[in-house]
């Protein structure tokens, strides 16, 4: 019949916004000649009609309810355009927009692109506009569940913490929760750090007890894991691994009881790091200290030997290190001789 005929063709039947008549008053920009010249990138026809239009209002500096529509099928071909975002969140503030709605609109662009720097900044823009943090951790911990070295979730996690001074403890928790699933989450190891030296507990005893209890059992369960001896080793840097005996016999322990090639370098090189440290706080100019860095020194260049074959890689590294502990060796050498 006439009237089928005529409802048919009142449905649009294309998706460009050149066929839109909502955008009839408005001349789309295409890139020039040039520009596809200087950089061929293969696209789609929406792609190009999309990102025309949007030229065009960024010319104009238009803010709408149909601009909205407009970056939502840009960010839908390209999310990681800055100037997407950064014209959006002008949009929001000119609108006086839903921020929490756009806070779910971000949830869904997240989980889609959880490595897209852009759309991350732009969240936290959001959320400090917002001036809480109300459901953001939560959110972190969703993508981290999927994807638990998240460099960007990790950096949005960190920022919420100093923005709205969070509380340690469940921090804490959570870092823990992630370390006995896997020692081996380097980032899960840095955040603890972080939030630790945040509350200013790296200088709390107790803390530095159970910190060096959880690390030093992990390391000798673990000891390839070198996420867990940079741990170690940060957690003991202001009273030194000199100062905890029980820390250097445990690992002595583990290297005693591992055959030669099968040793892991990071054991090995903690050990060494220990006696270099040991050298540095004897008096040169004492005869008993000088005493301590040649005992110390001759057993570190054993250990740097071996290192050049565990970790042949850094072999530089290691002969650059051999000659340091040489250089601190004669000078003690010389002392005793007196």
């Amino acid at each position: 019949s006439l009237r089928t005929v005529m409802d048919v063709d009142l449905i649009p039947t294309s998706s460009l916004y050149k066929d839109n008549a909502e955008w009839s008053d408005v001349t789309p920009i295409y890139e020039s000649a040039e520009e596809r010249a200087a950089v061929r990138i293969k696209y789609d026809e929406e792609f190009r009609d999309c990102f025309g239009y949007l030229r065009a209002i960024l010319q104009t500096n238009e803010k709408s309810e149909r601009v909205m529509r407009l970056l939502d099928t840009c960010i839908q071909k390209n999310a990681a355009n800055y100037t997407l975002w950064q014209y959006r969140r002008e949009c929001l503030i000119a609108l006086d927009s839903d921020l929490r709605k756009e806070l779910r609109f971000l949830d869904e662009v997240i989980l889609e692109n959880p490595k897209n720097y852009q759309v991350w900044h732009h969240r936290r823009a959001i959320v400090d506009r917002l001036g809480d943090a109300k459901g953001e951790i939560a959110f972190s911990e969703e993508v981290l569940d999927d994807e638990s070295k998240n460099y960007h979730a990790w950096q949005h996690r960190q920022w919420c913490v100093r923005r709205f001074e969070l509380p340690a403890q469940p921090e804490l928790d959570y870092s823990l929760k992630l370390i006995m699933e896997d020692p081996r989450n380097n980032s899960a190891w840095n955040y603890r750090y972080f939030i630790l030296q945040r509350a200013g507990r790296l200088t709390d005893k107790t803390t530095i007890d159970t910190e060096t209890n959880l690390a030093l059992q992990l390391a000798c369960k673990l000891p390839n894991n070198e996420s867990v001896w940079n741990y170690l080793s940060g957690i003991l840097a202001d009273e030194g691994v000199d100062s905890r005996p029980e820390v250097l016999t445990a690992v002595r322990k583990v290297y005693d009881e591992t055959e030669k090639d099968k040793r892991s370098f990071h054991l090995v090189a903690f050990v060494v790091d220990s006696l270099m440290e040991k050298m540095g706080k004897q008096k040169k100019d004492e005869r008993e200290g000088a005493t301590v860095v040649v005992e110390s020194a001759e057993e570190a260049k054993k250990l740097l030997e071996e290192l050049t074959s565990l970790d042949p890689v850094r072999t530089h590294y290691w002969n650059h290190q051999r000659m340091l502990v040489e250089s601190q060796l004669q000078r003690a050498l010389l002392t005793t001789a007196q």
